[in-house]
């Protein structure tokens, strides 16, 4: 057989085996000569092939037996195969790209090309191999910055276009952009052909062409807001941001990047808007703001009156006829249409007081603040301020000012510290014999200072209830003597060593010691099991009283820290009747505050309207009679709680200032019971329930006149004053002198919850009342009896007889009306015939007739 040498001998080319050798190895790649078997073996390879594997030509031979595929990771063995099995039998070169491993451990990509002997049958291969490592990676490269430009691309919240500005062209685009203008790509590219002009509004057309010459011509930057026209017709507001990247030919080529910007856009029309309106009522005080467009009747407002007032930002026809009947008062129509006449005939301001309803159907007075202005080609705009007024802008007799928290928790301590200090406090009292107040710190001091570890001591304060009802109906002679006799038995039951002293009026405090906490009980049971009377003529006055005890620790220093605990105990039960004593504990102080935070919440609600009050209507005989109803407050707490008006009387009874109240709930109600009487109704009478310490305060009945006389231009007989029986069992005489100036007046006031403590037959007979109330919840099968129905029957003869009134109220079943019908009542009220009903339902339902 003929030899490749002998081929080379023959056509004159014999070359010399070292010259050719010299010559492959300058090649930059591997040069091989292989026998094609299973896999290419090497006959022949030059030594750029050994370098490419770092190999020398007998290790190569040693690690893979000279086959060519031998460094190849084994992953790519198997394709390698089967592709060049593919190639042979197609007759043509074999090329390759697979990876290998060098000695190193290092992977490297080779390019492998073969082509057989030109003789046929031949087996033999000429090669060569490339490391194209470089290569690989560089493509890899840039595949994934391709990839990684498209995430970022399409992350961006708005458009990303690569554009050619000599034709609009779209070069490239992210999937924001065709959000922006609401197509998909396929749609966008048949409809417009990838022209990004046709998306611009007409109007922006001509400003964003000669802008986009202008860059162009100054190979600047591209910045423009335009408008464009979205798929569901929609106009958009845009902002492009591009910068020049030209093609290869040299045409303008831009990189943008496009933001919808259409809610700023909005947002600055609007502040824009509010900018000029906040000018013209800059002088104003600033609650509600709005505007008014007098052509199209639509009023946009800002700002808050409350809770109890409607949200809406945006009203249409709010001032029309029709709709001044139902949110202004009767009496204050007339006069806003003549506002309103202002605002239509000539320019300027004008200002006035108005009445208006809120959802619960309270009327609280606004002033209106308005300036008319004509804008040339808009028409006229009305700019308003609206001020809900205060309680003390509504009328001349401001309320008292609230004592902070901080301040009514520690009135009492703050008390006894002065005291302490004050010349009285070292005087002895000449009417109990007891310790000076002063004497009685400094043994208290030293006997705790030197007190055992095992010994126990407690401080107790307490007083008298209503100490200040027997000076007015007895005197002081007979005052005195119950002084004397409480402090009997303090010194009794609590104290051998006379460490008792009375701190200023009824006003006592002790140091006990004690064995356990047992005998401790025992005392305090029978401080306040035991019977406290004073013989006065024919007649015992019985007394109540009410003890706070403080048990010392042995951590415990400061004398007076230790009587503002006590003391905090006995205003923890201050204002139950009878006798009664609290222990001390951490949680009082809580529950303490808790009552401020309730009170606090009660005058915010009052402060900003929106205490809601409904009506309980009063019935004569059956349902359809109904002659009267009752006011009833309740306020929404912060917890989602309602608070009653049984709690907020609880609350005034305990001293938390808010007297005020039943003068708020008077005036509200006057101004509900005035709008019903403008529009023509008959009204009926509406109770309110006060207390004897709001009716005491210092002109209270001027106060309640010149509401309902003066502001409302009310009748008193519309008005009934409902008062518990309890504040008549020790009654003063400013409460009686009340209540004598108001049925002068014309105002009816009775005794409600008739029976709960004693008959008060005594001021049926003595004072001007007008009827009795009797109260359900005592009209149960479990607290009625034969002698119970005889005395409740004979007492509603002997008013009857007296031309009083007898109502029952808080009926809920039907044995309570039958027993309240047993005993004679007439008038009614409770749920079983109606329930509660806002101010607005029930002049619909009970007096629009």
């Amino acid at each position: 057989m003929e030899t490749i040498s002998d081929k080379i001998a023959e056509s004159g080319f014999e070359m010399h085996k070292e010259q050719f050798a010299r010559l492959a190895g300058m090649s930059e790649c591997g040069m091989m000569i292989t026998k094609m078997q299973a896999e290419p073996q090497i006959i022949y390879a030059n030594d750029g092939f050994y370098r490419m594997f770092q190999y020398t030509s007998e290790e190569f031979e040693e690690c893979f037996d000279n086959k060519v595929m031998g460094p190849a990771l084994p992953e790519e063995k198997q394709r390698m195969k089967a592709l060049m099995a593919r190639q042979v039998s197609m007759g043509g070169s074999i090329h390759l790209e697979f990876r290998a491993k060098r000695k190193d451990e290092s992977i490297i990509w080779i390019s492998f090309t073969a082509k057989r002997e030109a003789e046929p049958g031949s087996m033999v291969y000429y090669c060569s191999c490339l490391d194209i490592s470089g290569s690989k990676r560089h493509l890899q490269d840039v595949y994934n910055a391709k990839r990684e430009l498209d995430l970022i691309a399409n992350s961006i919240p708005g458009g990303v276009i690569k554009v050619r500005l000599n034709d609009f062209k779209i070069l490239y685009a992210n999937d924001g952009f065709f959000r922006l203008a609401g197509y998909s790509r396929s749609e966008y590219s048949m409809q417009f052909h990838n022209d990004t002009s046709k998306l611009v509004y007409p109007e922006d057309l001509d400003m964003v062409t000669s802008l986009i010459r202008q860059a162009i011509e100054n190979r600047g930057p591209l910045a423009v807001e335009y408008r464009i026209m979205a798929k569901s017709g929609e106009i958009r507001w845009s902002y492009i941001n591009g910068t020049r990247i030209d093609d290869d030919d040299g045409k303008p080529v831009y990189l943008c990047v496009i933001v919808d910007i259409t809610a700023r856009k909005q947002a600055e029309a609007e502040l824009a808007d509010n900018n000029h309106r906040s000018n013209v009522v800059t002088s104003m005080l600033k609650e509600t703001i709005w505007t008014y467009d007098l052509e199209n009747q639509v009023l946009r407002r800002d700002g808050d009156l409350g809770e109890s007032y409607s949200p809406e930002s945006i009203l249409e026809g709010q001032f029309s006829d029709e709709k001044l009947g139902t949110i202004i008062h009767p009496d204050d129509v007339s006069k806003f249409m003549e506002m309103r006449n202002f605002w239509i005939e000539q320019e300027g301001r004008y200002q006035d007081v108005f009445r208006v309803i809120n959802s619960h159907g309270a009327y609280h007075r606004m002033r209106i603040s308005t300036c008319t202005e004509k804008r040339p080609g808009k028409g006229a705009v009305v700019y308003g301020l609206t001020r809900l007024l205060s309680d003390g802008e509504q009328t001349a007799l401001k309320p008292q000012e609230s004592k902070p928290a901080e301040l009514e928790i520690t009135q009492v301590a703050g008390k006894l510290k002065k005291l302490a200090a004050s010349a009285r406090a070292k005087t002895e009292d000449t009417i109990t014999g007891l310790l000076p107040y002063a004497s009685f710190l400094r043994k208290a001091e030293k006997i705790l200072a030197n007190r055992r570890e095992d010994s126990h001591y407690a401080l107790i304060c307490a007083d008298i209830n209503e100490f200040q009802s027997f000076s007015h109906h007895y005197g002081f002679y007979v005052s005195n003597r119950i002084l004397k006799a409480f402090s009997d038995v303090l010194l009794n039951h609590l104290t051998k060593d006379g460490m008792c002293a009375r701190v200023d009026g009824d006003y006592f405090v002790v140091l006990f010691q004690y064995g356990s906490h047992k005998e401790l009980v025992r005392a305090m049971s029978a401080v306040v099991r035991h019977q406290q009377e004073v013989e006065v003529e024919e007649d015992n006055i019985d007394f109540g009283s009410t003890v706070g005890v403080y048990l010392i620790q042995q951590e415990d220093h400061e004398l007076l820290e230790m009587l503002e605990k006590a003391d905090l105990a006995r205003r923890s039960i201050k204002g139950l009747r009878g006798n009664h004593y609290a222990i001390y504990t951490e949680d009082m102080e809580q529950q303490l505050s808790r009552e401020d935070e309730m009170a606090g919440e009660i005058r915010r609600a009052m402060d900003e309207r929106t205490v809601e009050i409904s009506y309980l209507p009063r019935i004569r005989g059956d349902k359809d009679h109904v002659i009267g109803c009752k006011a009833i407050p309740r306020i929404l707490m912060k917890d989602g709680q309602y608070f009653e008006y049984t709690q907020i009387m609880h609350l005034m009874e305990r001293g938390t200032h808010l007297e005020e109240f039943s003068f708020y709930l008077l005036q509200e109600v006057a101004d509900n019971i005035g709008a019903w009487k403008a529009k023509g109704n008959t009204v009926i009478p509406v109770s309110l329930e006060m207390t004897a310490s709001q009716l005491s305060t210092r002109h209270a009945v001027e106060r309640i006149h010149n509401i309902v006389v003066e502001r409302n231009n009310l009748e008193p007989e519309d008005f009934i004053f409902e008062i518990p029986e309890r504040f008549f069992a020790d009654a003063t005489t400013a409460f009686e002198v009340a209540i004598r100036n108001l049925t002068n007046l014309g105002y009816r006031v009775i005794i409600s919850r008739f029976g709960a403590d004693h008959t008060a037959v005594n001021s049926m007979r003595r004072l001007p009342v007008t009827g009795i109330k009797f109260h359900g919840e005592y009209f149960s099968e479990h607290m009625i009896n034969e002698k119970d129905t005889v005395v409740f029957q004979k007492t509603v003869e002997m008013a009857k007889e007296m031309g009083l009134t007898v109502t029952c109220g808080g009926i809920h079943t039907r044995l309570q009306e039958e027993y309240a019908k047993k005993i004679g009542c007439d008038v009614f009220e409770g749920v079983i015939y109606y329930g509660a009903m806002k101010n607005v339902v029930f002049e619909k339902c009970f007096l629009s007739e």
